[in-house]
């Protein structure tokens, strides 16, 4: 599947790229896509996705999702969007998982039904119940900054990549 690595060597280039994701989101309508994210403590994997959120156009507070297991966002109404979706994105956080009862305690399942986008950190605690991202994303550190790597898992994914690619440096 397709790949796309972005040096990001200061915390603004990681803004910058998650504000990339959610205009490439926006452009293919906010689909119901599934985008995991994968790294060390402090890589980096709430910043971007706190990028990409307010990206959508989500204002207030964002916060990691480590102690709640999921939080919950609301899409900006202005957005144009695939009507048979929720107007919702889901940030998952599976870092304090242990067990396949949270999962069915948090509604995990349901979340992951192809109606609203998912952001899923550290999948790999549960990597029999989280599906084949459409999006898996890598982020390692490097220097001061961080490499990212986006790896498409499904066409819908490899759409996003593609528009990532072509509207950044």
């Amino acid at each position: 599947m397709p790949t796309l690595t972005r040096h990001c060597p200061q915390p603004a280039d990681t803004d910058a790229l998650g504000a990339a994701l959610a205009d490439a989101l926006r452009a293919r309508r906010l689909p119901a896509a599934l985008l995991t994210l994968r790294g060390d403590l402090g890589a980096g994997k709430t910043t971007l996705v706190r990028a990409l959120l307010r990206g959508l156009g989500v204002t207030g507070r964002i916060k990691s999702p480590t102690y709640a297991l999921v939080e919950r966002y609301r899409v900006a109404n202005r957005l144009q969007f695939n009507e048979n979706l929720e107007k919702q994105v889901y940030h998952v956080d599976l870092y304090r998982f242990s067990s396949e009862d949270d999962w069915h305690d948090a509604g995990l399942r349901e979340l992951l039904d192809g109606r609203s986008l998912c952001l899923v950190e550290w999948p790999e605690r549960a990597p029999q119940l989280v599906p084949r991202a459409d999006l898996d994303i890598v982020l390692e550190p490097s220097g001061e900054g961080r490499i990212v790597r986006l790896r498409s898992g499904s066409a819908e994914g490899t759409a996003l990549l593609d528009w990532v690619a072509s509207h950044t440096v």
